[in-house]
């Protein structure tokens, strides 16, 4: 059954020609946002206290509402990208998506950064795209991590446990996940001994049947990651 849309605690706007679907706590901001830049990620650039890069372009470090966040813009890759750009034509648009994958794992007790805001804005044909994560800190990703040498080894154990178990209640929450990878899971400490996993970019996630074994699924990742700390330690 589909879960109704925008999920609770967000709101649905028309804003500077774009289609909004932000959180409650933020959506003030975005609307100032977007009365100072043609989009969101134009003003996040503008405005950026720090410049992260990532596979398909940066991330901008913000301050949106008085919460720090990451936003970024909506890049193809692979042998679309030289085709079609930043120009999407899904539905429901790839912002949106993911907002409701994020929620849904966040119900089932999955830690994922939360979506602050998704911005569609019509390309004529297809769309355009950002959105705005919540910033999570201190930590570091799993592939930042698993560096020999790093973290004493009983550290990064319990960092590696913390993923594995994260990815397991995903798996068994339904994700299908294309491209989750170490660089996807994020580690905060909480102590010496114990670590809280994060899944961050849930673009192209969708959320299957539970037990749905018919493709390879974010268990695999988690898999992968405990084999790849035991050939760091």
């Amino acid at each position: 059954m589909r879960r109704p849309f925008p999920p609770a605690g967000y709101v649905r706007h028309r804003l500077g020609g774009h289609d909004v679907v932000a959180w409650d706590g933020v959506i003030e901001a975005v609307e100032r946002a977007l009365s100072e830049a043609p989009t969101l990620a134009r003003w996040a650039a503008e405005h950026a206290e720090r410049e992260v890069s990532g596979g398909r372009g940066p991330a901008w470090r913000v301050d949106l509402g008085g919460i720090p966040a990451a936003v970024r813009h909506f890049r193809r890759g692979g042998w679309m990208g030289p085709l079609l750009g930043d120009r999407y034509f899904d539905h429901p648009p790839r912002p949106f998506a993911e907002l409701e994958v994020s929620e849904a794992l966040r119900a089932s007790g999955v830690p994922t950064a939360r979506v602050l805001a998704a911005a569609v804005l019509p390309a004529r044909p297809g769309y355009r795209a950002d959105i705005a994560t919540a910033w999570i800190t201190p930590g570091l990703d799993l592939a930042e991590l698993l560096r020999p040498g790093l973290y004493p080894d009983e550290a990064r154990a319990a960092a590696v446990e913390a993923a594995g178990e994260t990815v397991g209640r995903a798996h068994a929450a339904g994700l299908d996940h294309p491209d989750l990878r170490p660089r996807n899971l994020f580690l905060r400490p909480l102590d010496p001994e114990r670590w809280e996993a994060f899944i961050l970019d849930l673009d192209r996630a969708r959320l299957t049947a539970q037990g749905d074994a018919k493709k390879k699924t974010s268990a695999d990742s988690g898999a992968r990651s405990r084999r790849n700390a035991a050939r760091a330690a």
